[in-house]
């Protein structure tokens, strides 16, 4: 006789499997015929990405735009450039400048392009994703899919893979881009040889690399030499031109199957024994939903969704337990402060986003920026 926990045991892995492609069914079902025509927007691009980017593996993917970033750190003009800045070169910096980036980036994810919330391009405005990139624009004046598919619990389809590249292209050329690839394949094979023609070992790269690397692994001890181990570990994780480029040492074999167990177990877990994400629970802001000031009225100031080792933008809590839990944050190594008015702790407004001595620089300039690329005046609370 066949138990209920063999039941379950046969049931549960099934169901989870049906339900986590859910979301993936319906966005191939509505795209799929425009993405064979040739017809996909940018719109319906960032439509499709959400699905992965937003639900199905908002972390993954997540850390795999920012090995994307620190992969550019294995160039050494730009990794001179940066050192340059002076941006990367202290706590307080580097996490201004990966807070910052991250709601940035989620906000051109996260924020329709097209300023409506609605396929009918109707109602309310919303601003945020031209801001954050003419915000973006100014600051420049100044001065990756593989994962899902070696890691993450599915693939990208064709169809999000060309919705990605579609996206991205459409950002680059809102920033002025010239000369972007047609094609996905194109851009790869750009990609390639500009890494075989100018990724090579310099100490700029490691010592730009070392300043993130820093940052990322704060909360990791350094007892026993559990951090250097899993800095070790993330060395696994560049591919070889990058680790050379990098100056960083090659790993022994055990750390690779070590690590890559680690990343398919997980990927094995969440595709047959968890369900998918709620349609509320995501890491990227979507409505545009403004706090209210004590009198009632609309504060146009945001917070992230989630927050660096510096904790830059998060609020002050209110109560006894609210301060009892920062300082154990602290204490855990998860922040390296509480949160307080130095650290913005009112929040943040996409036109004043980057390096602190530019907060109040350029504005206007950059809300009129945000009004072109939009294709209508900014209005409401973004110009309180």
């Amino acid at each position: 006789m066949i138990s209920f926990s063999q039941v379950l045991d046969a049931t549960v892995p099934h169901v989870s499997n049906l339900l986590r492609f859910k979301r993936y069914r319906e966005v191939h079902k509505k795209y799929q015929h425009k993405y064979e025509a040739g017809k996909l927007t940018p719109e319906d691009a960032q439509k499709i990405m959400r699905v992965s980017a937003m639900y199905d593996m908002p972390r993954l993917l997540g850390y795999s735009l920012a090995f994307a970033l620190f992969k550019t750190y294995g160039i050494p003009s730009i990794s001179k450039l940066l050192a340059a800045t002076k941006q990367l070169k202290g706590s307080e910096t580097i996490s201004r400048r990966y807070a910052d980036t991250e709601i940035l980036i989620s906000t051109w994810v996260g924020c329709p392009i097209s300023g409506y919330a609605t396929e009918d391009r109707t109602g309310e405005i919303d601003p945020r994703a031209m801001i954050a990139l003419a915000r973006v624009n100014y600051l420049h004046s100044r001065y990756n899919i593989a994962w899902a598919r070696k890691y993450g619990w599915r693939a990208l389809s064709p169809l999000e893979e060309h919705a990605y590249y579609i996206f991205w292209v459409e950002i680059g050329k809102r920033m002025g881009i010239r000369d972007i690839p047609e094609s996905l394949e194109s851009m790869k094979l750009w990609s390639r040889a500009y890494e075989k023609q100018y990724m090579v070992a310099n100490p700029i790269n490691s010592a730009v690399a070392g300043y993130t690397m820093g940052e990322l692994l704060y909360s990791v001890p350094n007892a026993f030499g559990l951090r250097r181990w899993v800095e070790n570990l993330s060395t696994c994780l560049l591919d070889e031109p990058v680790r050379i480029a990098m100056m960083k040492p090659a790993q022994p074999w055990y750390n690779h199957l070590f690590l890559r167990s680690v990343l398919y177990s997980i990927s094995f877990v969440q595709r047959w024994l968890m369900l998918p994400r709620s349609d509320s629970n995501h890491r990227h802001p979507v409505l545009l939903d403004f706090l209210k000031n004590p009198d009632g009225t609309i504060n146009p100031r945001m917070h992230p969704t989630k927050y660096t080792v510096l904790p830059w933008y998060k609020p002050e809590p209110s109560t006894i337990l609210g301060r009892t839990w920062d300082r154990l944050l602290v204490l855990m190594k998860i922040h390296s402060h509480v949160p307080s008015k130095s650290l913005r702790s009112e929040g943040y407004r996409l036109e004043e986003v980057g390096p602190i001595k530019l907060e109040t620089v350029a504005r206007e300039e950059v809300l009129k920026a945000a009004a072109v690329l939009q294709g209508c005046p900014i209005t409401g609370a973004f110009t309180q």
